[in-house]
């Protein structure tokens, strides 16, 4: 595995912000409430929203110290966020991934990042330690984020919620999951698989029980249907601390996940899901499309409103809002959405039902016309 570079930053002449090459650079204490974030600078508006949502439920009692694993974040942005989250118990850094990652093409297809790999660094990049919370960018936090970090994991890897979506998707949605789950990842109860988006990482266990090498590799192996996400629950394979979907509510994507792939899950993991979209302590806007930066009728986008009305990026973020309403890519964009999920969506539902011999046949020759990375 390739060390990591001694102290290297890019500086902004007007400012003290850096990145900073080793977490011992980054001029925080570390000590209390870690949480993780991985972020490029085009997704910079919607993690200051995230920010702000931690911070404005943060105890003032709690450290909060925000680390984000970033390759592109610009200064100016780097300066911006940092002003944001300054504050008596609440601080921010930038942590650079390039020493990790050299020049390691991280594979990644749809609407997925490279960046979603970053998470897999953490036990690297955070030698100093010991427990973090991992957020998607692409979140809002609802309650105090140190109750999450609050849960015992010692002795097992990380904490995280089961992913309700792809559990219907394995018992019904998409009879090519369950199978890929078993047969690809090796898990022994595919309804084990937790969704990635939120974790509660014990970087010492991780640490202790598999190297970043061994991480990259699986990374580079081929292309994984929901990339570093599977390769978590490979390497875990169930054996996880469970915490409450509340605390990873999945948005009720274009109004169609709860109904018709939820829906199709077991009874528990569905009462589950129904209790957290009435108590949300961070809610995700998981999905390929339909965030409410771009539709303002998607689910809980009242919510993320509600943070990004005190964003320093709020200009920013009403100005794509905008654009995707006003332009002829946005209303094309729009249109084409509409089409899919409203129209041929519903249609496949009613000719294919879920659980149907015809729609497990449908959907496997999509995935075999290579479906799965479009």
């Amino acid at each position: 595995m390739k060390p990591l570079r001694k102290t290297t930053y890019v500086r902004n002449p007007l400012s003290s912000t850096m990145l900073a090459s080793t977490s011992e650079d980054l001029d925080l204490p570390l000590d209390d409430v870690v949480v993780v974030f991985a972020c490029s600078e085009n997704f910079v508006p919607y993690l200051s929203v995230a920010v702000q949502s931690i911070i404005e439920n943060a105890s003032a009692e709690r450290r909060y110290d925000i680390v984000v694993l970033t390759r592109d974040i610009s200064p100016a942005s780097m300066i911006t966020l940092t002003r944001q989250a300054k504050s008596d118990n609440v601080g921010i850094g930038f942590l650079d991934v390039d020493a990790a990652l050299g020049n390691i093409k991280l594979p990644h297809h749809g609407h997925f990042r490279p960046e979603t790999y970053y998470r897999l660094l953490s036990p690297q990049l955070l030698p100093n330690v010991d427990k973090a919370i991992y957020l998607d960018s692409d979140l809002i936090v609802c309650d105090d984020v140190a109750k999450l970090y609050d849960v015992d994991v010692e002795g097992y890897k990380l904490a995280a919620t089961r992913d309700a979506d792809t559990i219907g998707q394995i018992d019904g949605y998409d009879a090519t999951v369950g199978p890929y789950l078993k047969d690809e990842l090796g898990m022994r109860d595919p309804h084990d698989y937790f969704q990635a988006g939120v974790l509660l990482m014990n970087l010492a266990e991780l640490r202790r029980t598999i190297t970043p090498q061994e991480f990259l590799d699986l990374s580079t192996q081929r292309m994984w249907r929901w990339l570093d996400q599977d390769i978590l629950n490979k390497v875990v394979n169930g054996d996880y601390v469970r915490v409450h979907m509340r605390w990873n509510y999945l948005m009720d994507w274009q109004h169609l996940r709860r109904t018709h792939i939820i829906a199709n899950a077991p009874a528990d993991v569905c009462e589950e899901y129904e209790e957290a979209a009435a108590d949300p302590a961070i809610i995700h806007f998981a999905g390929p499309d339909n965030r409410p930066w771009l539709y303002p009728d998607a689910d809980r986008a009242d919510d993320f409103w509600r943070y990004a009305m005190r964003s320093p990026y709020l200009d920013e973020i009403r100005g794509q809002l905008e654009e995707s309403r006003a332009t002829a890519k946005g209303l094309a964009k729009r249109l084409q959405v509409i089409a899919l999920y409203k129209g041929i969506m519903p249609a496949f539902d009613a000719v294919c039902p879920a659980g149907s011999l015809r729609r497990k046949a449908v959907i496997r020759t999509y995935m075999g016309l290579g479906g799965a990375n479009l």
